[in-house]
């Protein structure tokens, strides 16, 4: 069964609504819940019902024009630009966990709404309003750590036709989730702290290998094999399969590439996780010069449909492929009856022995996923700025 995905895509500067504000006993600031998230401000106009413009974590906010105020802030360099980027941090065991300013603060976007209110309806232009991402308007960009892969030879950017995951996060779908889908059984896996590599095959005549047109003259004959061609990449990069190349050599290793033609599936690609000793912070503590690829997704290329996450898992136990852990197959009410419940359930050591990133949702028919981070993991990881105070 193959199965098409509802596509997320994250909108890391937003408008949204203030639900709920607490105190914090002892301190100036107080607590904001906006939507599954909850941020630390010492803003005391803000109300509760009231439109903010909310930058969630992982943003990078250059320091200029219009928020000149970060400067007195904890900068740093990205893109060549200096300027912020938002963490988690906590404050006597309450987590923060982006910013917020006044919808009203950003006259432009507060005078077209204002226009949008006398065109078509308060109701309406609010709901217009909620659903957009302000990002690029206001120069925002998503941090990434220093790209250490940059030097690797490669053919440039993935093939279109490729789709690159991508999964809610439990904070931006918390009604959604517990309205809808408490009862529907999702498979559970684990999250790591990996790269997403996919592995890919397509047969030279098809349309999909005109895309990927013809491999340089000094590529080697291990990216083709007789009618289709051969890939490896992950999120920026199509890699030339190089003596050295991690990407290469740990698909070599896992069997992926060996097996293609076992999948059942004539143009396809194989999506999991680069883990190991020299991937990001290495939290699952693997051995020096240790490297696995795990397999969390099956691509038909031709129908553009993931196979069905079980009968994925299945596929990959027949294989001798390996595949991301899986936690349970369980409905959605046995972890949790909301975020914060299910973030809990995110904490703990993963199974192979070190802190665990999260937890990742994905309903059986494929159609819906997201995914729980860990704030232990955060902290750890230096994602979070550590105890504030």
């Amino acid at each position: 069964m193959n199965t098409q995905l509802n596509l997320p895509k994250r909108k890391l500067v937003s408008v949204r609504r203030i639900s709920s504000i607490n105190k914090i006993p002892g301190y100036n600031s107080r607590l904001f819940h906006i939507d599954g998230w909850t941020v630390i401000d010492n803003d005391r106009d803000h109300k509760v019902g009231d439109l903010v413009v909310f930058f969630e974590i992982d943003c990078f906010i250059p320091i200029e024009g219009r928020f000149w105020d970060l400067a007195a802030g904890k900068s740093c360099s990205f893109n060549g630009k200096t300027g912020k980027h938002v963490k988690s941090w906590w404050l006597k065991g309450h987590l923060c966990q982006g910013l917020i300013y006044p919808l009203r603060h950003f006259n432009d976007i507060w005078a077209e709404y204002q226009e949008e209110c006398a065109a078509v309806g308060l109701e309406q232009a609010t709901e217009n309003l909620l659903s957009r991402s302000y990002a690029e308007r206001l120069g925002v960009e998503k941090w990434e750590l220093d790209d250490k892969n940059a030097g690797l030879d490669n053919l440039g950017e993935p093939p279109g036709f490729l789709y690159m995951p991508a999964w809610w996060r439990i904070q931006d779908i918390d009604k959604k989730a517990f309205s809808h889908w408490r009862n529907k059984v999702w498979q559970v896996t684990e999250k790591l702290d990996g790269l997403t590599m996919t592995v890919y095959r397509v047969a030279k005549a098809s349309n999909w290998g005109e895309q990927v047109g013809a491999l340089p003259a000094t590529a080697p004959d291990t990216m083709q094999d007789g009618e289709f061609r051969l890939g490896v990449c992950d999120r920026r990069r199509d890699y030339v399969d190089r003596p050295g190349n991690v990407f290469w050599e740990t698909a070599r290793a896992s069997g992926v590439l060996a097996k293609l033609d076992r999948f059942g599936i004539s143009n396809l690609a194989v999506q999991g996780e680069l883990v190991g000793e020299t991937i990001l912070c290495n939290t699952m503590k693997y051995p020096k010069g240790v490297h696995e690829f795990l397999v969390f997704g099956i691509w038909d290329i031709d129908a553009k449909k993931y196979m069905a996450p079980k009968a994925a898992e299945t596929l990959c136990r027949r294989l001798g492929i390996k595949h991301v852990p899986v936690v349970d197959y369980a409905p959605l009410i046995k972890f949790g009856n909301n975020a914060s419940e299910l973030l809990k359930k995110a904490e703990g050591l993963g199974q192979f022995g070190g802190l665990r990133e999260g937890l990742i949702f994905k309903s059986l028919d494929g159609v819906e996923q997201f995914k729980v981070i860990s704030n232990s993991w955060l902290q750890m990881t230096g994602k979070n700025a550590g105890e504030m105070w």
